[in-house]
């Protein structure tokens, strides 16, 4: 057992160094509020791959203080496939640079996780990739202005 240990111990103290090293990388919670538009947002299925953004669907979402959220999802109709719309309101949580969504309606939103990342002009991205249903979704959400 103390072999294994000793051999783990290197890795673990790397990590150590790294997340000590790392904490400017990570967005505080206030530097996210804010409102942010879908600048990516593409699905890849049976049919093939689908930039939902050319196909006529928006999304917006903006994140308050008090870790509420406001914004609306609309997915384009596509073929027999109807045009669907969404409410936003809900409420969003930050666990270092991982930011996850609660809301009523049932979307991708709520299982998806998105990471802050720093997007061009000196605000933040949020970035979420996941499958659902057979469909793999990404997405990336630009901060548009700070409330």
């Amino acid at each position: 057992m103390k072999y294994s240990l000793m051999k783990l111990a290197p890795v673990i103290l790397g990590f150590a160094a790294m997340a000590a090293c790392g904490g400017d990388s990570t967005a505080p919670p206030s530097q996210l509020v804010g409102s942010y538009t879908a600048v990516e947002f593409v699905t890849t299925g049976s049919s093939g791959q689908t930039n939902q953004l050319l196909a006529g669907s928006t999304l917006n979402i903006a994140l308050s203080s008090d870790h509420t959220t406001t914004g609306h999802l609309h997915v384009a109709a596509s073929g027999s496939t109807p045009a669907f719309d969404f409410d936003l309101t809900g409420t969003w949580t930050q666990i270092g640079n991982s930011v996850g969504f609660t809301q009523a309606a049932d979307t991708f939103f709520n299982d998806m996780a998105f990471t802050a990342v720093a997007g061009s002009g000196g605000g933040w991205d949020l970035v979420g990739d996941g499958s659902f249903s057979g469909t793999a979704v990404h997405v990336t959400l630009r901060q548009q202005s700070n409330l």
